[in-house]
C-alpha cells in the first residue's frame, strides 16, 4: 500500500463544535488573499493576493510573515495598548523573571485534566510560563485565582478574517488536510495536518488567545513487521495547544468509522480530543475547550489530501521550508511597555523592574507552521513524533 492510499484509508473524520467559522482549508485559499509583510515595515513586501511560493521561499526568512485582514494592528505596541492592566500586568511579571520550573505537582493543580499517564503532556502547552506565572501567586496565598487575562485581538479583525475565509471558500467547504509519512524506529508514523485562517478562542469563546493562520494535526502510529506496517494501528495522537492525548488504537475513547478516527474539534483552537464534551483545562481559571461535535462534519471521503515530500512544488513545498509566520507576528519593544506600566494607577513602583529589550507577543502571533516552533528550530513533532507521543 502506498503512503498515499494508507492516509486515505486511515484519514481521520472531522467534527466540529457550534459556532464554528473556520475550517481546514487549501494553502492556495488563504494565499490568495493574504500580503507578505516584512519585520518593522508598515507596507507589504509583497501584496494582497499577490504572493506566490517563490516569495515565501526567497524571502521566507524569520522576520517574514504572511497578513490575512486588511485592518486592525499591524504592531504589538498597538495590539497591547488595547489590553487591561491585568493583562499588562502579567505580560510584565512573565518577562522580567526567570521560566517556572514545570512540576508535576504544579501541572495537578493547574489542569484538571492531569493524571500520571498525561503528566508528560502538560510540559509542551506554550502558555505555561504565563499561566504558571500568574498561579504560582495564587496558589502561595492558598486562595482561589483571579480570572485569567486574555490575550485577544480586535472583534474587528475576527470579522476580517470570517469575511475573507468564507469568500476565500466560494459558499462552500474545500476541506483539506497536508499528511506526511516518516520511519522512526520501530514505527511507521502518519502525519495530517490542518492549517485553519484563524484562531478565535479568546473573543469567540472565552479562550486565552486569538491569532491568525492556525496549525493543528493528528498522528496515527503502526508497529513494523519487516518494514512493512502491521494493521490496525497501535496508537493515535491527538494534537492541541503544542500538546498532545495519546491513545493506543483499541481504547474505548477512540471512536472509529470503519478504520477512520473521528476527532472532536475545539470551537475557535481547534485543538483534536477524541471524546465530545468541554475539556476545562485550567482548573482555576476556568480555561475551556467546547469539544461537543454537534454542528458540521467533516467525512473522511471528502477531504483534498496533499503529500508532504521532497518533491512538493506550490504552497506545499513552502508549508515544508517557509520559515516565517502564517498570519501577522507582533513583535513588542519593552520599553513601551515598561512606560505604560508606570502609567497604570495599581501598577506600582514594583512593576517598574527592567525588562528586556524585546519579545515576540504571546498568544496573538501566528504560528510559523507545523515544522517551525516559535523560536525558527523543529518541533519534535515534526522530526521526534514518537518521544512527542510518549510511545517510546
Amino acid at each position: 500500500m502506498t503512503p498515499s492510499e494508507l492516509h486515505a484509508k486511515y484519514a481521520p473524520i472531522l467534527r466540529f463544535s457550534r459556532g464554528e467559522r473556520f475550517f481546514p482549508m487549501a494553502l492556495e485559499d488563504f494565499l490568495g488573499y493574504t500580503a507578505l509583510y516584512r519585520k518593522g515595515e508598515h507596507r507589504p513586501t509583497v501584496a494582497r493576493g499577490k504572493v506566490t511560493t517563490a516569495d515565501l521561499l526567497r524571502r521566507g526568512a524569520d522576520e517574514m510573515f504572511l497578513r490575512s485582514v486588511e485592518g486592525g494592528p499591524l504592531t504589538g505596541a498597538a495590539v497591547a495598548s488595547q489590553w487591561g492592566a491585568a493583562t499588562l500586568k502579567l505580560l510584565r511579571e512573565w518577562t522580567s523573571r526567570p521560566a517556572i520550573a514545570w512540576t508535576p505537582s504544579l501541572a495537578r493543580a493547574t489542569y484538571r485534566w492531569f493524571s500520571a499517564r498525561t503528566s508528560t503532556a502538560t510540559q509542551h502547552f506554550w502558555w505555561n510560563d504565563l499561566v504558571f506565572s500568574q498561579l504560582e501567586g495564587a496558589l502561595d496565598a492558598d486562595r482561589d485565582g483571579d480570572d485569567l487575562p486574555r490575550f485577544v485581538l480586535p472583534v474587528d479583525m475576527r470579522r476580517a478574517a470570517i469575511d475573507a475565509y468564507n469568500e476565500s471558500q466560494g459558499g462552500r467547504l474545500r476541506p483539506t488536510y497536508y499528511y506526511r509519512t516518516l520511519r522512526e524506529g520501530n514505527f511507521l508514523n502518519l502525519q495530517y495536518w490542518f492549517f485553519y485562517a484563524y484562531n478565535d478562542w479568546g473573543n469567540g469563546y472565552g479562550g486565552f488567545n486569538d491569532h491568525e493562520g492556525d496549525w493543528e494535526g493528528f498522528h496515527v502510529f503502526f508497529k513494523l513487521d519487516h518494514g512493512r506496517p502491521v494493521e490496525p494501528p497501535s496508537h493515535v495522537c491527538f494534537l492541541g495547544h503544542d500538546s498532545r492525548m495519546t491513545k493506543p488504537w483499541e481504547h474505548p475513547e477512540v471512536e472509529k468509522v470503519g478504520a477512520h478516527p473521528v476527532i472532536y474539534v475545539a470551537a475557535g483552537s481547534h485543538a483534536s480530543y477524541p471524546q465530545p464534551k468541554l475539556y476545562p483545562l485550567v482548573e482555576l481559571y476556568n480555561l475551556i475547550d467546547y469539544a461537543t461535535g454537534d454542528a458540521t462534519i467533516v467525512d473522511h471521503a471528502e477531504w483534498v489530501g496533499r503529500a508532504l515530500d521532497e518533491t512538493n512544488t506550490g504552497p506545499v513545498a513552502a508549508m515544508l521550508d517557509y520559515r516565517g509566520s502564517w498570519g501577522t507576528h507582533y513583535w513588542l519593544d519593552l520599553s513601551w511597555l515598561r512606560i505604560a506600566i508606570r502609567s497604570l494607577p495599581a501598577a506600582g513602583a514594583m512593576l517598574a523592574h527592567a525588562l528586556p529589550g524585546e519579545i515576540t507577543l504571546p498568544g496573538v502571533s501566528a504560528p510559523r507552521g507545523p515544522r517551525y516552533d516559535a523560536a525558527g528550530d523543529e518541533r519534535q513533532s515534526w522530526h521526534n513524533p514518537l518521544a512527542f507521543a510518549g510511545i517510546q
